[in-house]
């Protein structure tokens, strides 16, 4: 099966479109604030690692992915990275599937080194990782063709959820087209020459859910393309403008979370206020796509 069969299948096991984010914050709740361990960085990893675990025991069943956020652990140094790799390791282990969001870019032989790195088999390989399309085609085409060999997906940033992301994203071009559709266009091209007979290809779009009008019409222009759609919650996304980013049946996309579900308590019922926190969001979305 490819990532996007694995990942439907998750959905359709779970009844969730939910992705978790994991974006460790140690100063957000004392179990894990450095100051009590003195500005160690070894031990805050290592506290970050049984804090998200203590969340994924609670959290695995009612979500279909996780997303991990690499400058959160990369800013906490060699402990950090190794906290990343314990990670995905128990993710994989509950059989909840990967996202790392590092947002590579390059061309040649790095943008290959990057994608043997987290679509492969060594400690960061993750089931999907998100990427860079403004170096071009041949920055996007390692990502894909390792994606494609090892059955893993990638994310393309296509029409991101921050606030300026239309400072440059709804530049318009001669004719019209706003440049997040033109790249829009080039990641459809990409998917469709990997695509086989898949009904997704490993190649999807991120595309952000604090624009929903954006989301519904790439959703149409791109009908073999899974969508990551991040800035629910805490970035203003609502359930009734993330729906557009769903196909008839209910597939197609997963809707990242981070703060808004991890870091709702600062004490010690943290990980039951998770549970709840991702309950809800499961809730509210598929009853706003029950809605539509």
């Amino acid at each position: 099966m490819t990532f996007f069969e694995r990942l439907a299948a998750r959905i359709q096991e779970t009844d969730s479109r939910v992705c978790l984010g994991i974006d460790p914050r140690p100063e957000a709740h004392p179990l894990t604030h450095p100051d009590r361990f003195a500005g160690d960085p070894a031990q805050v990893a290592k506290a970050a690692v049984y804090y998200f675990q203590a969340i994924l025991e609670a959290t695995a069943p009612l979500v279909a992915c996780a997303k991990l956020q690499a400058a959160f652990f990369e800013v906490l140094g060699i402990p950090g990275l190794i906290a990343m790799a314990q990670l995905i390791a128990d993710l994989k282990a509950r059989g909840v599937p990967v996202i790392v969001d590092a947002k590579r870019g390059d061309i040649g032989s790095t943008a290959e080194a990057y994608a043997r790195a987290y679509l492969g088999d060594g400690v960061f390989g993750a089931d999907a990782l998100t990427v860079n399309p403004y170096l071009g085609g041949d920055g996007l085409a390692p990502f894909a063709e390792q994606a494609a060999r090892a059955g893993r997906g990638v994310f393309v940033l296509v029409r991101t959820s921050n606030p300026r992301a239309a400072e440059l994203q709804d530049l318009e071009l001669r004719g019209g087209q706003r440049l997040y559709e033109r790249v829009a266009e080039s990641v459809a091209a990409l998917a469709e020459g990997c695509r086989g007979g898949a009904r997704y290809a490993p190649v999807g779009a991120v595309v952000g859910g604090t624009a929903p009008e954006a989301l519904a019409a790439l959703r149409a222009r791109l009908p073999h393309v899974w969508f990551l759609v991040p800035g629910y919650g805490a970035q203003g996304g609502r359930p009734e403008g993330v729906a557009g980013a769903f196909d008839a049946e209910g597939l197609g996309a997963v809707v990242s979370s981070s703060r808004a579900l991890t870091y709702c308590s600062d004490g010690a019922d943290f990980a039951e206020r998770a549970r709840e926190a991702a309950a809800e969001m499961r809730r509210a979305i598929n009853r706003a796509l029950g809605g539509r």
